[in-house]
């Protein structure tokens, strides 16, 4: 199937070359052919195509409820739907769950007039659950995502599901979340485009915690203007959830500011001491750097020490918090009531359940929920310190934004946005992106720089599914 982008598809639905229907029956096919060889899928949604076929009533009688009327796309098995398809999380404790409200995102979504035509699988529980040796993407109840170009590779992260079902071409947009590098990293492994909002520019009400201070839902597609087309029915605030609060009152339109004109803004190619850059990634930043010049972007190299400390010792804590206020949501959907019986589930059939262990669980349902607790505290201070002289570049520099092809844990820590484009052709087993990262909210400044880039370089190549089945 030809690869079409969200745009694309939504030019065809306006001038009548194309309906939805189409577009679900069309996607429907190329899952029934590549999602054998490699399982990124969780529940389908058996009534996309009837719902496809109201949505192409309406548009004739009605019109357009957004930009995506009528576009499929998958979201992450830990976002809530109500519906006929279960939230899992990837964990055989949730195998009979079926969510009694919508994420409020999943309430845009459809408000938007999209078809949610997959649960896309994970890492169990958002990869936050095991010590040991668990490969991103694997989970105990629909076991492990395979990476489209490459079987061998891990496809890293927890939104794997959501990054192979968008390389592979089952829908041109997806939905993933992100804690510690869970949209960049898979989208970087699997050559793709995502946005990481700033921190309270999406609701995360009913998405699966880790942590309230870093989680974050964000779009993943395989061009900068499709994910900015969803970011923009994404974004807002939200009652049920305070960081939204914080979002500015200023009106934005993300795909409008793909097309902004670069000139005059002030980008720091960001190194870190020890880790510089050689070879293969100081080739992208050079030609970034060669490219977005030409369009009068003026830059300069920050090199900063690499101090953050460990972050497991305020996200244990805080997932115990968290994840007992979100099961006190869903009471009466599930037998599960307390974090704890979610670690007393999984002993019960260790074989099965705790492939890998469960040791970070353990560690969280050991930990003062309460975060009261000095050595918590103390790691807070920390953790949040160090994000403040992260956070201090923009200003102490006069920059806009950084870029680089190094993943580290300041954006997510921090809250900051991040936007990772395809920066190499997927032709080896070490694949390249670069990553654009800004203050809060600056979200309509990194999304030109990364269009701009984009455009100049068409770096993205689609993988080779015939080499991927024979191997």
């Amino acid at each position: 199937m030809k690869e079409l982008s969200a745009l694309d598809m939504q030019k065809a639905l306006e001038n009548g070359e194309m309906t939805s229907e189409r577009l679900v029956k069309d996607a429907i096919a190329t899952i029934t052919k590549r999602e054998p060889h490699l399982n990124a899928l969780a529940d389908m949604n058996h009534h996309a195509i009837t719902e496809a076929r109201v949505l192409d009533l309406e548009r004739t009688e009605n019109g357009p409820r957004s930009p995506l009327h009528g576009i499929p796309l998958v979201i992450k098995d830990n976002v809530l739907t109500t519906g006929h398809m279960r939230t899992t999380a990837n964990a055989r404790v949730f195998k009979d769950f079926y969510a009694p409200y919508d994420a409020t995102i999943v309430k845009k979504l459809k408000e938007a007039g999209m078809i949610i035509l997959s649960k896309a699988s994970l890492s169990e529980f958002a990869y936050y659950m095991s010590t040991t040796t668990m490969p991103s993407g694997f989970g105990s109840l629909h076991g492990q995502v395979i990476h489209p170009y490459d079987k061998t590779l891990d496809p890293l992260g927890s939104s794997t599901g959501s990054a192979v079902a968008v390389a592979a071409n089952y829908v041109p947009l997806s939905i993933g979340s992100e804690t510690n590098g869970s949209l960049m990293s898979p989208a970087m492994r699997q050559s793709i485009v995502s946005i990481k909002p700033t921190l309270g520019l999406v609701s995360r009400h009913g998405i699966i915690p880790i942590s309230s201070l870093q989680d974050t839902a964000g779009p993943m597609s395989r061009t900068v203007k499709d994910s900015a087309m969803l970011l923009d029915i994404l974004k807002g605030k939200d009652s049920e959830d305070t960081f939204t609060r914080l979002i500015p009152e200023k009106k934005t339109d993300f795909l409008k500011a793909c097309d902004k004109n670069v000139k005059g803004l002030k980008v720091g190619v960001l190194t870190f001491e020890g880790h510089e850059e050689k070879g293969e990634e100081k080739e992208i930043l050079d030609e970034a750097r060669t490219l977005l010049e030409k369009k009068g972007v003026t830059f300069k190299t920050i090199t900063k020490k690499y101090a953050l400390p460990d972050n497991t010792k305020t996200l244990s804590p805080e997932m115990h918090r968290d994840m007992n206020a979100f099961l006190s949501t869903i009471r009466g959907a599930t037998d599960i009531k307390t974090f704890s019986d979610i670690v007393a589930f999984n002993f019960t059939d260790s074989k099965r359940n705790l492939k890998h262990g469960q040791g970070r669980f353990l560690e969280a349902l050991g930990s003062d929920r309460t975060l009261k607790n000095p050595e918590y505290l103390s790691a807070r201070k920390a953790t949040d310190d160090e994000c403040d002289t992260f956070k201090a570049l923009f200003k102490t520099h006069d920059i806009d934004a950084l870029n680089t092809t190094k993943f580290t844990g300041y954006p997510p820590q921090a809250g900051l946005p991040s936007v990772i484009v395809p920066a190499k052709a997927f032709t080896d087993k070490t694949p390249r992106s670069l990553l654009f990262i800004g203050p809060s909210f600056s979200e309509e400044t990194l999304l030109p720089l990364a269009h701009t880039y984009e455009t100049a370089t068409q770096k993205r190549i689609p993988p080779k599914f015939e080499d991927q089945i024979k191997a």
